[in-house]
């Protein structure tokens, strides 16, 4: 199993993938991929290689995205923060296995990000984006204390269409753990 990163506590962790992760991983993708589906442009195409590309260049490059979601020692679900190039702003991404939905993993996994964010990378603005429709994922950054910035209109897209995108953002004097 991949490198520690963020402890949870209660037997949850945010890890670094390591390259024998990626069947794991995949395999967790596949079980849910009909509902990641419509809000992750990527799920469709998601192969054991596009998989293992995608890990080697976060490690590659020392990335934040993806990281591993872990639950008593079993990989379920991924968050990751991709940063601009300009900016050094954050934009973070997540899901989570159907199994492990409805805990409070994302959350936590969420929050302790964002402290990892504010506190050692020393970021100034987060972003969190969710489809408008996509009620579970809106009440992260909800719960977190973002602020609803807008609606992108038609700005995301799935094998299902187009769709509307929610933009949430969190300034680094705002965040309170």
């Amino acid at each position: 199993m991949s490198r520690p990163f963020l402890d949870l506590g209660d037997g949850l962790e945010v890890r670094r993938l390591d390259p024998a992760d990626v069947e794991e991983l995949q395999r967790v993708i596949d079980e849910n991929r009909e509902r990641l589906r419509m809000w992750m442009w990527w799920a469709d195409g998601s192969t054991i290689d596009t998989t293992r590309d995608f890990v080697q260049a976060a490690i590659d490059g020392d990335k934040l995205d993806p990281l591993a979601i872990v639950a008593d020692d079993a990989l379920v679900g991924v968050i990751g923060a991709d940063a601009s190039p300009i900016t050094g702003n954050h934009e973070i991404g997540y899901w989570i296995s159907s199994s492990h939905e409805g805990r409070g993993i994302v959350r936590r996994a969420c929050a302790a990000l964002i402290s990892h964010l504010f506190e050692v990378v020393r970021c100034h603005r987060i972003v969190i984006t969710a489809g408008t429709e996509n009620v579970r994922s809106r009440a992260i950054p909800e719960r977190l204390g973002f602020t609803h910035e807008g609606t992108l209109r038609e700005a995301g897209r799935s094998p299902l269409g187009y769709h509307d995108i929610e933009v949430y953002g969190l300034l680094e004097h705002e965040w309170r753990p």
